[in-house]
């Protein structure tokens, strides 16, 4: 059973930390669910999916400002701490709040379809489906969000981005599904019309 009062208190702490990650979890969470619902998955899966990409950054609560908000490139050792995230993530998630799929698909969502990933170097279809969804999600929502520490994106150039990392970065079929979807607005605006339930 999902504790309510423990999920929203971790809403709460990420909100504090950066009214960022409370966006981009949203958005994530809506093109996810695009991709999703394109690829005919169980109702289930879905589910899943929709609270993995909700909360698939909690973990970063526990980066240190200087590191999470640095401008700049991160020295080896700040790097090490900030891909300390996912597991961090899964940790505070893991204490009979939610699935073992959700929790699972937030310690993985940094994986590549190459293994060159991480936290554990998976590879292909032994990631679970919903952390390859999320990687692109997140990666997109991440290059073209305005940041100050960043360089942004704009649609067409994130979208040749993921199409250049497909096969390496992302699995191919969830990144081509995903360029698909974007290049059609009608789809996307009736895709991301299902709100994330928290």
């Amino acid at each position: 059973m999902i504790n309510i009062n423990v999920l929203e208190n971790l809403s709460y702490i990420s909100l504090l930390k950066d009214t960022y990650l409370v966006r981009h979890n949203r958005n994530v969470c809506q093109y996810s669910l695009i991709i999703t619902e394109a690829m005919n998955l169980p109702e289930k899966s879905i589910e899943t999916i929709q609270q993995a990409a909700i909360y698939h950054d909690i973990g970063k609560i526990g980066i240190p400002n200087q590191i999470l908000f640095k401008p700049g490139n991160l020295t080896p050792s700040q790097w090490q701490i900030m891909i300390l995230h996912p597991v961090i993530g899964a940790e505070l998630l893991s204490a009979d709040l939610l699935n073992k799929e959700i929790v699972e698909a937030v310690y993985h969502h940094h994986e590549r379809w190459d293994g060159n990933g991480y936290p554990d170097g998976l590879a292909r279809e032994d990631i679970p489906i919903a952390a390859r969804i999320i990687a692109v999600a997140d990666s997109f929502d991440a290059m073209t969000a305005s940041r100050p520490y960043k360089k942004t994106l704009d649609k067409n150039q994130a979208l040749e981005e993921i199409s250049r990392c497909a096969g390496t970065q992302f699995d191919p079929e969830v990144a081509g599904i995903f360029i698909s979807l974007m290049e059609d607005r009608n789809i996307v605006s009736a895709g991301m019309q299902r709100s994330p339930s928290l």
